[in-house]
């Protein structure tokens, strides 16, 4: 694999964590201060689409984000099974590890099995 693909994956490991922190702070620095105002202009009756209204754009780039996170998860268990260093008990334990905490095994598997460059076989026969 190439050193730029290597690094692609890379970007694509750290995305899930990256991007939930920017949701978040999304979420706070934009999105709550308007429900605030929106509370104290309708005194707690907000309609729902001045509310939807102000969520679209969270919940698009959420939506998307997802779709994002669930092909990497896919992509991850497929390199982990079909990767020939991995040990069968080690891959079992990989795809776990994608299905239960995968935001924090992507980028643990990448720089375990991704990153590291790939040994080359030695010339000497041994006897």
């Amino acid at each position: 694999m190439s050193r730029s693909k290597k690094i692609f994956i890379g970007i694509l490991a750290f995305l899930p964590i990256i991007s939930t922190a920017v949701l978040i702070i999304y979420m706070l620095i934009s999105f709550l201060p308007e429900m605030l105002r929106l509370e104290s202009e309708y005194h707690g009756n907000i309609p729902p689409e001045a509310f939807f209204f102000n969520m679209t754009g969270f919940i698009i780039s959420a939506v998307v984000l997802g779709l994002i996170h669930l092909g990497l998860m896919v992509f991850f268990i497929i390199h982990a099974i079909n990767n020939n260093q991995v040990k069968t008990e080690e891959r079992i334990i990989w795809v776990l590890l994608f299905i239960f905490v995968n935001s924090i095994a992507f980028p643990i598997y990448w720089g375990l099995r991704i990153w590291p460059k790939e040994k080359t076989d030695s010339n000497f026969i041994r006897m």
